[in-house]
């Protein structure tokens, strides 16, 4: 009753945090759904300009724009029945996409999607009917002050887990990604990228830490261990790949494994570094599909690494957006990956100091696989059978220094992007101190 009483008072205590509007819709305006939504907004417009020279369906924008206000819905509600219906909802532009404008093996893509996706999410379905029998009520305050016996919480969070790995994904469940990233069109790869494998970090922040938080702590070691397998098995699936895309589709589970680390250290230094991070690698991370899907691709139509060589001869700006990109993809100083890096190893090495001494070797793996595509790209000298063609224009330089700009602004100066997270990061740690 004590519990209960101290997380009533902080919640009463925190009118601005949450909000009803006059429909009777609950709606979230604190600072992580707040971030999340600024991130999905500035995405959104980048991924419909990328296309602008090489698609002239207008079916095909209107479900790019759907697509975003399915995942803008996500992060303004605040009932978990709400949260899943748009988390469910997002597929169905996403499989349209795939479906209609993808590449030759599209068919294999959307049905990887839709299997993978759809059963897993049918546990969190369960688990969201199993809170609505207990408490009849779903928002995210009711179920927070919701105080659940070990066993039941362990079973929720199974069947919540389930739904969040194959969404971030997490080995074994990670399958599906590379091939939806390589058939996608660059606007899917893009938002897919880029915000819809943050989903499953905003659902752990949501749906299981204020609520399953003591089968949280009871499983995290297993987590770990999975996010570490996570990190290393990509990392060296990385090193082999020959696809663009798939490779930057490896290093994306790669990141967001590490994001998973910091969210589940149980400490404020690593729930702030895995939230940094997810902005990081959604200003990188699609950048990075731009320059390989896009740029690359409408010029030769050609995905494979072993055609490329020698760019910085005639495309320099070019070249110069591909090291930009690289080495923040990497976590070099001065971008606001590395912020992110550093506090979500932090907190991994307070947590599980052999894990996360383990999961610090994804930097060193990362450094090899980017430095060996940006070598690859970038030095040597043309190779006979690649036609000159011309430097970035003046769309792709604008769409480039969208995200430059933000990745090393934020790395100098993170403050501006830690303020608008830490008053909730911290509510949350006080949460599952005090449950």
């Amino acid at each position: 009753m004590k519990r209960l009483y101290l997380l009533s008072s902080i919640l009463m205590a925190m009118p601005t945090l949450y909000d009803w509007d006059e429909m009777g819709v609950y709606y979230t305006s604190d600072g992580i759904a707040d971030i999340f939504m600024l991130l999905t907004m500035y995405i959104l417009p980048l991924s419909i300009i990328s296309n602008w020279n090489n698609m002239n369906n207008k079916l095909y924008y209107e479900l790019v724009l759907n697509l975003g206000m399915m995942l803008l819905m996500n992060f303004m509600c605040q009932d978990m029945t709400s949260f899943y219906m748009y988390f469910e909802a997002a597929l169905i532009p996403l499989f349209i996409i795939i479906g209609l404008y993808g590449a030759a093996n599209k068919d294999k893509a959307v049905d990887y999607m839709l299997i993978y996706t759809l059963f897993s999410s049918l546990f969190m379905l369960l688990a969201i009917g199993t809170y609505e029998m207990l408490i009849d009520n779903t928002d995210y305050q009711s179920t927070s002050l919701l105080v659940l016996s070990i066993d039941l919480q362990c079973i929720l969070f199974i069947a919540m887990s389930l739904g969040m790995a194959v969404k971030t994904p997490m080995a074994p469940f990670h399958t599906w990604l590379p091939v939806v990233h390589s058939e996608s069109p660059l606007a899917g790869s893009m938002l897919l990228a880029g915000m819809i494998t943050k989903l499953a970090v905003y659902a752990i922040m949501r749906l299981i830490m204020p609520t399953l938080s003591d089968a949280s702590v009871l499983y995290t070691p297993f987590v770990y261990v999975l996010c570490v397998m996570t990190v290393m098995y990509t990392s060296m699936m990385t090193l082999r790949q020959t696809d663009l895309k798939v490779m930057m589709a490896y290093s994306s589970m790669s990141h967001m494994a590490m994001c998973m680390l910091g969210m589940l250290s149980n400490s404020l230094t690593g729930m702030m570094g895995s939230l940094v991070l997810c902005m990081a690698h959604g200003f990188v991370s699609p950048g990075l599909f731009m320059m390989v899907g896009g740029m690359l691709y409408d010029r030769y139509h050609n995905r494979l690494v072993y055609y490329y060589q020698g760019l910085m001869s005639y495309m320099p700006y070019l070249s110069m957006y591909t090291l930009m990109l690289s080495f923040s993809n990497m976590g070099t100083p001065l971008s606001v990956n590395f912020m992110g890096e550093l506090l979500s190893m932090t907190g991994a090495l307070n947590k599980s100091p052999y894990l996360g001494f383990m999961a610090a070797f994804s930097v060193l793996l990362s450094a090899c696989y980017q430095l060996k595509l940006t070598n690859r790209l970038t030095g040597g000298v043309k190779t006979p059978y690649m036609k000159l063609t011309s430097d970035c224009t003046n769309r792709e330089t604008m769409l480039m220094m969208s995200l430059m700009v933000p990745t090393l602004f934020f790395g100098v100066f993170p403050n501006y992007m830690m303020d608008m997270l830490w008053s909730t990061s911290s509510l949350l740690y006080m949460f599952m101190e005090m449950r």
